[in-house]
């Protein structure tokens, strides 16, 4: 009997392990922090930002482990570089979780 115990545990760490891998671009990742965030997966890298018409930084800035901790609620975020067209989206930041933003910049030579 304790061989089916000890496999059952086996099993189930198994199908816990299985579910540890990173979540896909685009996801929610959930944080129990008091604020919600954002993260930039965004090209080029060197794009600034500006949150709600106040530039915060690179998107470098806001990659990989680096996240733009903001106040929960409605946000408007705008991507811009020379020469590109502008990215822009409303974003409704809830508490506690992070949007992972993914895009690329269309040069204006390719929006035409």
């Amino acid at each position: 009997m304790r061989f089916g115990r000890v496999a059952g545990v086996v099993g189930l760490l198994a199908l816990l392990a299985g579910c540890a891998t990173a979540p896909p671009p685009g996801a929610l990742l959930s944080y129990a922090g008091q604020e919600g965030g954002l993260q930039f997966f965004i090209q080029p890298a060197d794009a600034d930002v500006s949150l709600d018409g106040d530039y915060v930084g690179k998107v470098r800035d806001f990659q990989g482990d680096n996240v733009l901790w903001i106040p929960r609620g409605l946000h408007a975020v705008e991507v811009r570089k020379t020469g590109y067209h502008t990215f822009f989206r409303q974003v409704e930041v809830s508490l506690g979780l992070v949007e992972i933003m993914v895009y690329t910049l269309q040069t204006n030579t390719e929006a035409r």
